[in-house]
C-alpha cells in the first residue's frame, strides 16, 4: 500500500504518505501511551470509548498459582470492565497469517480461569507507578465517575463469564486473518474478536495515526455480549428503584440500607445541582455542586453513595494550591473541606482515615442524619464562598 493523506495546516496542505513502523515495539508503544488507537471511537456505537492499559507483557499461566507460559503484548480493560488482550504484529512478520490465531486462543482460555481481581488490580498499580500516573484518578477517568470500589471484581466476573474481548493490531491486516477474525467474531457468542489497523502516516514535521477496524460485522454485532449498549446498567430513577427492590427480595441488601438509600437520595436531589445514577450496574447516586467543582476539569462530586459498595467525601479533583490561593480552581477554603473529612471521619464504622466507608455505616445510629447535616454545611460554605 502507498497510501496518501493530505494535512491542512494553516493555508497549507501538508502530503502526508504511509510510512511502515521500522520496529515491532514502536507501534506497541503507541499503543500503550494512546490507548484510544484501538478503533479510534469506531467501537462507540457499541459504548465502548475508553480505555486503561493493565499491563504490557501480561503473563498468562497454564494453572491456578503457576508462573508465565504465555505473555501477551498488551492487556487493556474498557469502561465496562471488559479485558482486552492486544497481540502487535508488523505485516511483515509471518506469525500474523497463521501462529497468532492459535496464540490468542491460548491465552483466553487459560486467562478466563487463572487469571484474578487482586492480580489484575496490583498489575495496574504497578503499571500507573511506571508511568508515573495516579491509578486512581487513571480509574475515576475510565469509568467516568468517582466510586471505583469493585471495578477489578467486576473485570474477574467478566473473565469467568467469558465476556473477553480479543484484538490482533497490525500496520497491515492479512486478507486471511481478516476472514478468520470475522468468522470467530461471527460465531462465539461471548467472546469479541477483532483486528485492527493502524497505518502511520508522515511528514517531515507530522506523524499521523489511522485506526481501521475489522470484524465487526452485523452478525458480529448481533452475537457478541461484550458489545452490548447496556442492558444491565441503570439509566432511569424507575430502574434505580427496580435493582433496590430486587436487591431487598434477593437479600444482597437490609430493609435498613434501602430506607437509608432512599433517604439519601431524595436529600441528594434536594441539595445538588446535579444528580447523577446512571451508567452503573447498582443503586448509585453521585451528587455535584458547582460552587463546590469551581474552575476545575471534569466534574468532582461531593460524595458519592453505592447502595452495595461505598460512600465516599470527595475535594476538588486536582491538588489545591496552598501558597497560591488566589490561583486556586475554587473560591471555597481547603480547611472546610478538611472539616467536613474529619466529621465524616468521627462517623461510628468509618476506617480510621480514609475518606469512604461501607454504605451500611449510614444505617447506624444516628449516622446518617450525621452525614446530610455535615454535607448540608460543607455545600453551604462552597456556595456562600462562590457568591462572594
Amino acid at each position: 500500500m502507498n497510501d496518501i493523506i493530505y494535512l491542512r495546516k494553516g493555508n497549507d496542505l501538508i502530503e502526508m504518505t504511509e510510512e511502515p513502523y521500522e520496529y515491532e515495539r514502536l507501534l506497541q508503544e503507541k499503543l500503550a501511551e494512546y490507548p484510544r488507537l484501538l478503533a479510534g471511537g469506531q467501537l462507540s456505537d457499541s459504548g465502548v470509548d475508553r480505555w486503561a492499559l493493565i499491563a504490557r507483557e501480561q503473563a498468562v499461566p497454564d494453572k491456578r498459582g503457576g508462573g508465565e507460559r504465555w505473555s501477551a503484548d498488551h492487556l487493556f480493560v474498557d469502561q465496562d470492565a471488559v479485558p482486552t488482550i492486544v497481540e502487535v504484529k508488523r505485516s511483515d512478520n509471518t506469525e500474523i497469517r497463521r501462529k497468532i490465531v492459535g496464540q490468542m486462543l491460548d491465552y483466553v482460555a487459560h486467562a478466563s480461569m487463572f487469571w484474578d481481581a487482586e492480580t489484575l488490580r496490583e498489575r495496574f498499580v504497578e503499571t500507573c507507578d511506571e508511568r508515573d500516573i495516579s491509578a486512581e484518578e487513571t480509574l475515576v477517568a475510565l469509568l467516568g465517575e468517582e466510586d471505583t470500589d469493585g471495578f477489578f471484581d467486576d473485570v474477574e466476573k467478566n473473565l469467568r463469564s467469558k465476556q473477553i474481548r480479543l484484538v490482533f493490531v497490525a500496520d497491515e491486516v492479512p486478507s486471511e486473518l481478516k476472514r478468520v477474525v470475522e468468522f470467530l467474531n461471527e460465531t462465539m457468542r461471548d467472546v469479541e474478536v477483532l483486528a485492527i489497523e493502524v497505518v502511520q502516516f508522515a511528514s517531515d514535521e507530522e506523524t499521523v495515526f489511522v485506526p481501521r477496524l475489522y470484524g465487526q460485522t452485523e452478525e458480529a454485532k448481533a452475537s457478541s455480549s461484550t458489545s452490548r449498549t447496556g442492558a444491565d446498567f441503570i439509566a432511569t430513577e424507575a430502574e434505580m428503584f427496580e435493582d433496590l427492590d430486587r436487591k431487598v427480595r434477593t437479600a444482597e441488601i437490609t430493609e435498613a440500607e434501602y430506607r437509608a438509600f432512599v433517604d439519601l437520595y431524595e436529600f441528594s436531589n434536594e441539595i445538588g445541582d446535579h444528580v447523577d445514577i446512571s451508567g452503573v450496574k447498582n443503586a448509585r447516586v453521585k451528587v455535584e455542586v458547582r460552587a463546590h467543582q469551581g474552575d476545575h476539569s471534569g466534574r468532582p462530586s461531593v460524595f458519592t453513595a453505592n447502595v452495595t459498595g461505598k460512600v465516599k467525601v470527595w475535594p476538588a479533583r486536582t491538588p489545591l494550591d496552598d501558597e497560591n490561593p488566589e490561583e486556586s480552581p475554587v473560591s471555597w477554603d481547603p480547611a472546610a473541606f478538611d472539616t467536613f473529612l474529619e466529621r465524616f471521619q468521627s462517623l461510628d464504622g468509618v476506617p480510621s482515615g480514609e475518606p469512604r466507608a461501607p454504605f451500611s455505616v449510614l444505617t447506624r445510629g444516628d449516622n446518617l442524619e450525621a452525614f446530610k447535616e455535615m454535607v448540608e454545611e460543607f455545600v453551604e460554605h462552597c456556595r456562600d464562598s462562590a457568591a462572594q
